[in-house]
């Protein structure tokens, strides 16, 4: 039975090695040009269409009359399948492996994470190897995917015993907005693989909420904001409104009010925090557009101001008084008699117990 296996396999392994030299195969030495991104071969004869993948993924399609596969970005460390094969005619499939793989693999940094934020920032972290020597060292770069230009990190963080482990780029606005980002590890006695990863900055920015600013009275409220990036210009927002214990998005006689706000780019997933609420007072009196900080200022000086200004009028009066004393007014000696007494009926035939003289008065008109 074992005799019979044998011949099984060394018939497969003929059939293979013949296909391989036959010189009817239409193609031929599949090869990587890694500087220019492309996976070619040569091709001899015509084909339909040619097909390329990575990993069994479909990726992009031979351009060029089927010469090659263009690729936006190539792994540089992690070892994946290239396949090609065609859409029409006798089942095809040929493929290699890129990059070669060097050193152990659990020697190299793992879980390679970056983020932009603070608006200015760029930050990645990693965490060290499983199976890494005790004297390994790791260093990040960014590699520009043009032009392949390569930048080491700036700023580095380390563990207790001094390895790197997490990398500061200070100003974003200065780096490409698509990038390869590389870590690469040395030791004396060993290889260490590279960890790659490719990062577009505006899809891994972690934005910060902005500050609401409002003017308000009892009518309606205007509350503005503005998100800053320099990798994202377009953005989504989400306003989140809280009065008498009510969430709602429009504001009609909103009188005072408490909001929130958070935002994320345009076409991205991830949103910011919920900014620090802020607290509005709107219902200060007809078109009134004071701010906060206005009005409990005002309130302040009011309390401060309403008592000592009672102390100055009032001390004020009293020297007044001492310097231009009042005048006392002329007599009157009708009126002045009557302050105090009962007005009677006046009987003309009744004789008064004084002889006082009597005059007719006539009316001549009414003013």
């Amino acid at each position: 039975m074992a005799l019979v296996w044998l011949m099984v396999f060394l018939t497969s392994v003929s059939g293979l090695l013949q296909m391989e030299e036959d010189p009817n195969v239409l193609i031929k030495n599949l090869r990587m040009e890694p500087g220019e991104r492309r996976l070619t071969w040569d091709l001899h004869g015509n084909v339909s269409e040619i097909m390329c993948f990575i990993n069994s993924k479909l990726i992009t399609k031979a351009i060029d009359n089927n010469r090659y596969c263009q690729f936006h970005v190539l792994p540089l460390c992690e070892v994946r399948n290239f396949t090609i094969s065609l859409t029409k005619g006798p089942p095809f499939l040929m493929g290699i492996q890129y990059p070669l793989q060097e050193g152990n693999p659990g020697a190299a940094a793992q879980r390679l994470d970056c983020w932009v934020h603070d608006v200015d920032f760029l930050t990645c972290s990693w965490e060290v190897g499983r199976e890494a020597p005790s004297d390994v060292q790791y260093r990040l770069y960014w590699q520009e995917l043009r032009t392949h230009r390569e930048q080491e990190c700036p700023h580095y963080e380390m563990d207790d015993r001094g390895r790197h482990v997490r990398c500061r780029f200070n100003d974003v606005s200065r780096l490409p907005k698509q990038l390869q980002i590389l870590v690469r590890g040395t030791s004396h006695g060993a290889r260490i693989p590279c960890l790659d990863r490719s990062v577009e900055l505006s899809e891994i920015e972690r934005l910060s909420p902005p500050n609401i600013t409002a003017m308000c009275n009892k009518s309606y409220s205007m509350m503005e904001w503005k998100a800053s990036s320099h990798v994202n210009l377009r953005f989504e927002y989400q306003l989140q409104i809280q009065k008498l214990q009510e969430n709602f998005f429009q504001i009609h006689n909103p009188g005072n009010y408490m909001a929130r706000l958070k935002v994320k780019g345009f076409f991205r997933n991830t949103w910011s925090e919920w900014s620090a609420p802020q607290y509005f007072v709107c219902d200060l009196g007809e078109d009134s557009q004071w701010p906060n900080w206005l009005l409990t200022t005002l309130v302040l000086l009011g309390t401060l101001l309403v008592p000592g200004l009672a102390v100055v009028l009032c001390g004020r009066y009293s020297v007044l008084q001492k310097l231009f004393p009042p005048i006392p007014h002329m007599k009157d000696p009708i009126t002045d008699n009557l302050e105090g007494s009962k007005l009677v009926a006046w009987e003309a035939s009744r004789a008064s117990r004084e002889d006082c003289p009597v005059a007719e008065v006539q009316v001549l008109g009414e003013t």
